[in-house]
């Protein structure tokens, strides 16, 4: 086997390990969004357990393309592949904190009359979620125009977050309606947040395919 065909291989395990990891961030998080509408506290604890997978996924990538890039010292495009890599993984860890996030705050909302609230989030989220599907659909298949899309998703997810921000503080609130207003607006700002990452996935993916960053902020 030529040491050409030895790093094509490498670069193919590398991808591999990250849609592993994308799939663990997408369990994580579809676990913690189930707990969160649930009010299920053990699944929340889970969640946050598990998080500590995520985060050893993101660093044995870092030292497999750490070493090859030292190793192989690539050429431009094969280096591209690599930083995107490096990138990917960094935004998919971040992503499980959310979840993490998502679970921690979700513990501290009990049902109330504002439950229709809660259900306003679970709708924002399943844009998100979407999203980042789609992103890990596109990283796999090299798909530029699908990634592309995936701005378009962003979009919606924040003008349906900044309307529901606009209603969550409009409400008549008391001592204990402020914490939990508080709270949904904090899950709120995680969703959003999964979203602008899932995004960042996307522009990842127009890099390492075109060699050219585009803002699809």
């Amino acid at each position: 086997m030529s040491a050409r065909e030895s790093f094509e291989i490498e670069l193919k395990q590398i991808k591999a390990k990250i849609l592993e990891m994308g799939q663990v961030v997408e369990m994580a998080l579809q676990q913690s969004l189930d707990a969160f509408r649930d009010n299920d506290h053990n699944e929340m604890n889970a969640v946050i357990k598990n998080d500590r997978k995520i985060n050893q996924f993101e660093l044995r990538i870092n030292e497999t393309v750490t070493l090859l890039i030292a190793k192989q010292q690539p050429v431009a495009s094969d280096l591209r592949k690599l930083i995107v890599a490096l990138k990917i993984s960094s935004d998919l860890e971040r992503i499980g904190d959310l979840a993490v996030d998502i679970a921690k705050i979700g513990k501290r909302v009990e049902p109330s009359e504002l439950d229709i609230y809660r259900k306003q989030l679970l709708e924002i989220s399943k844009k998100a979620t979407e999203m980042l599907s789609s992103a890990l659909a596109a990283y796999y298949h090299s798909d530029v125009l699908k990634a592309q899309k995936i701005a378009s998703l962003d979009d919606q997810v924040d003008q349906m977050y900044g309307e529901f921000i606009q209603k969550l503080f409009k409400i008549e609130t008391s001592n204990k309606r402020v914490k939990i207003i508080t709270n949904l607006a904090f899950i709120g700002r995680y969703i959003e947040r999964i979203a602008d990452y899932a995004t960042n996935l996307a522009e990842c993916i127009v890099y390492e395919v075109n060699g050219q960053y585009f803002d699809l902020n």
